[in-house]
């Protein structure tokens, strides 16, 4: 079965919420904490692309092909 993928590419503002068990790692901008919660606004689609996904077997041939094109 042909499968699709599209893509979708814009702008956006978000807001991302991490929780952390102290005030310095909070405070340290580098400092990974746990995701709580993302939130989207304002956001704005450019365009959009669709495209053909590979199944298993094109991939297969296409990495056959570029690997005899290299030798």
């Amino acid at each position: 079965m042909t499968k699709y993928i599209r893509i979708k590419s814009g702008e956006a503002n978000f807001q991302l919420v991490e929780r952390f068990d102290d005030v310095e790692k909070a405070a340290d901008p580098n400092a990974k904490g746990e995701y709580v919660e993302c939130k989207i606004d304002n956001l704005k689609i450019d365009f959009t692309k669709v495209k053909k996904e590979k199944d298993e077997k094109q991939q297969q041939d296409a990495d056959i092909r570029q690997t005899a094109e290299g030798v």
